[in-house]
């Protein structure tokens, strides 16, 4: 079906080329020429010589041209030019073989086929330009599935060691634990493949995520989730949000006698997300966490952030006794 309406598509540009040329011509030879039925029969003769030059003239820039045999082009070109020329020049004036009157002839069909071939370069110029804009569109994606499909194992394995952890010491709440995970793998698995999804929906996932940590810290650690702000009718792309929680329940699990918390605060202005997630640091970790190569999924949603949105703001710093990360994006 492509190629039948490429070929659709190529008749009648040039069937309009055609058209435009003759009316153009037509009107040429009404204001110029007072004869004008008898210039107008005489100028539809000579168009069969200019349809073959020009048509010619294609194949070898297909041939040649395109294929950088610029030596070969020039030749058959200019030969193409004088067999056309001298050919128009037999059928017209048969035996007036001049300069003069071989020149007359020829230059109507130069001009022409150097026409023709300016609108052919043209139009594939535009063509490569709309194809390369495609490929460009088509390797973000590409490159936007790959983040996602790397994302999901990683997630996927911290949270099935968190869940094996679980079963030698409380196997209720390991079972609890499950059960959350499966919710978190039916919107990873059935609404990650959408460019963008409901902002209430990425919040739920969000809360699933808090909800499975709960169950793991259970009472050790303090964790508040503050939403303000219109979320209704926004729209945010998909699994986002969430590499942030894992990274601060990741770093702020530490000594059992010290304090553990996370605060997330998320806040719709408008038309723009702010989300801030701060966690504790146990004090000997902030030398690992300095040191600490970015992990997987952090990595992963910087990239995705860098090919989702043209204006975001990205900062995270570790402060005196907590790591800070700041989120801004557009929504919808």
């Amino acid at each position: 079906m492509r190629s039948a309406r490429f070929n659709h598509r190529t008749f009648y540009f040039h069937l309009l080329f055609w058209m435009l040329y003759l009316l153009s011509n037509a009107y040429l030879w009404y204001t110029f020429d007072k004869t004008y039925n008898e210039t107008t029969y005489y100028g539809l003769t000579c168009l069969p010589i200019k349809l073959i030059a020009v048509y010619v003239n294609l194949f070898l820039l297909t041939r040649f041209f395109f294929q950088k045999q610029y030596v070969a082009f020039t030749c058959f070109f200019l030969l193409n030019l004088i067999l056309a020329g001298l050919t128009q020049t037999y059928i017209s004036v048969p035996g007036a073989f001049n300069y003069q009157r071989v020149t007359q002839y020829t230059l109507p069909i130069c001009s022409l086929t150097l026409l023709s071939s300016a609108v052919l370069l043209v139009q594939l110029f535009f063509i490569k330009m709309n194809e390369s804009k495609q490929l460009e569109i088509e390797k973000v994606k590409s490159e936007l599935n790959f983040l996602k499909t790397q994302f999901q194992p990683h997630f996927l394995f911290n949270t099935l060691n968190n869940i094996y952890s679980l079963t030698f010491n409380n196997i209720e709440l390991a079972g609890k634990s499950i059960l959350q995970l499966s919710s978190l793998l039916r919107y990873v698995l059935y609404e990650s493949e959408a460019e963008k999804v409901d902002l209430q929906k990425e919040i739920s996932h969000l809360r699933d995520y808090i909800d499975l940590e709960k169950i793991r810290f259970t009472e050790t650690m303090e964790i508040s989730f503050n939403i303000s702000g219109n979320i209704s009718d926004k729209k945010i792309a998909p699994i986002l949000l969430v590499p942030f929680l894992e990274n601060a329940f990741k770093h702020a699990s530490g000594k059992m006698n010290e304090p553990v918390w996370v605060t997330v605060d998320l806040i719709v202005k408008e038309n723009d997300l702010c989300f801030t997630v701060e966690n504790s640091v146990f004090q000997n970790g902030k030398v690992q966490l300095q040191h600490a190569y970015p992990g997987i999924g952090l990595k992963n949603v910087t990239k995705r952030l860098s090919l989702l949105y043209k204006n975001y703001t990205l900062n995270h710093e570790l402060k005196d006794n907590y790591y800070h990360v700041f989120l801004k994006v557009p929504l919808n």
